[in-house]
């Protein structure tokens, strides 16, 4: 078992960095290059608001009830913005479930036309044989979903019965069509979404070999206090100790098993999350925001004569990247406080931005302050 603090082999070491799912995130390297030269890597697009699910830790509260669409133009013209700026990724979503975006193959196909990588985040619902097969030839990276082997576990997250067999048809249904082919060495094309929490927390370990054994990455995320949680799932979060303990574990798991080697402070399992410096967030709406749970465009300190102003229906994308407030955004890693600011790993990891937000505004901190402050759930010493 490793000890209480993490111990990095060194460069001459056997072990590898794990393999990556390709659009999603960007390693350090290439997020503090794209930063200084001014340029985006990736977009995440929010397209329509419904969902066949009613998800406890929902960020964006979707449901069946929800059927807010975005313009399909808007939508490319957003894009064609964002290649400008050097994208070479759209992650696409949803804010609901994308697949029943009305123009969602299309969306698709216009992605893989300008060369750039369609990153697809689903439920995988309605994941048949024929649309895995054209996600496929469309060159798109699939981030399914799998937060319970245990079908009641499953099901009650996801409030709705029989979700559970639902989910494990559509990822075999990817799994057919070719996804556990990695696209790369080091670069995969299927992921799968873990919202860890105390319900979930036993099946951790067991989840992560069956990713590792089928080239899926295994997108291990720390329930955050923010949307549907606040209600639904507040008594769930994990601790800084729970959160230690499986981290810890499953660097053992994957040093023993299969030869990687990872910080475990970043706020993605084995994969840091440096989005901030690279990526914008478009809500359905066309707000824009450093991430999902940073959710700027809802505090009033932020709005100008009752507006959120950095939104795509009134400013093009270099304008709301190059604003202040987005300079401010990006260059937060020089911003930092508390032992994220103090921290010998801050060029690798800047902690969870979303979450330490999260938590700041509802602490009563203002937003420039909240995006600022120490992540929490770092259990470094």
């Amino acid at each position: 078992m490793l000890g209480k603090e993490y111990k990095k082999f060194n460069e001459l070491s056997l072990f590898s960095p794990p393999p990556v799912l390709r659009g999603y995130m960007y390693g350090a390297q290439e997020a503090y290059k794209a930063r200084d030269s001014n340029r985006l890597l990736a977009i995440r697009l929010e397209t329509n608001t419904s969902c066949n699910l009613h998800c406890r830790y929902c960020y964006a509260q979707s449901g069946e009830d929800s059927v807010k669409i975005a313009d399909f133009n808007v939508l490319k013209r957003i894009i064609s913005e964002a290649k400008e700026l050097g994208i070479r990724s759209v992650v696409v979503i949803g804010g609901g479930e994308p697949t029943l975006y009305p123009k969602f193959r299309e969306l698709i196909a216009y992605i893989d036309s300008l060369g750039i990588v369609p990153m697809l985040f689903s439920n995988t619902i309605l994941m048949t044989d024929e649309l895995a097969g054209f996600l496929y030839e469309h060159n798109a990276s699939v981030m399914g979903k799998l937060d319970s082997l245990k079908p009641e576990v499953q099901d009650y997250l996801a409030g709705r019965e029989g979700v559970f067999e639902d989910i494990k048809n559509g990822l075999g249904n990817l799994l057919k069509a070719g996804f556990s082919k990695p696209a790369e060495p080091g670069k995969l094309r299927l992921g799968v979404s873990f919202v860890s929490n105390k319900l979930n927390l036993e099946e951790i370990e067991e989840i992560w070999h069956f990713c590792r054994q089928n080239n899926i990455f295994p997108n291990m995320e720390i329930l955050t206090p923010t949307g549907r949680a606040n209600d639904e799932l507040e008594d769930q979060l994990l601790t800084a100790d729970e959160i230690k303990e499986y981290k810890l574990r499953l660097l053992e798991i994957d040093r023993k098993h299969y030869g990687y080697d990872w910080l475990p402070y970043t706020p993605i399992t084995a994969s840091g999350c440096l989005q901030h410096l690279y990526s914008l967030y478009i809500s359905i709406e066309g707000n824009v925001r450093p991430c999902a749970p940073t959710k700027l465009d809802e505090h009033p300190a932020l709005r100008v004569n009752g507006e959120y102003p950095y939104n795509v229906k009134r400013m093009k994308l270099r304008e709301i990247y190059d604003s202040e407030l987005f300079t401010y955004v990006r260059n937060i890693d020089k911003m930092l406080e508390g032992r994220c600011g103090n921290c010998e790993y801050i060029k690798e990891c800047i902690g969870c931005r979303g979450y330490a937000y999260s938590v700041g505004i509802n602490n009563g901190a203002g937003p420039l302050e909240a995006l600022r402050m120490e992540c929490q759930q770092c259990f470094k010493e």
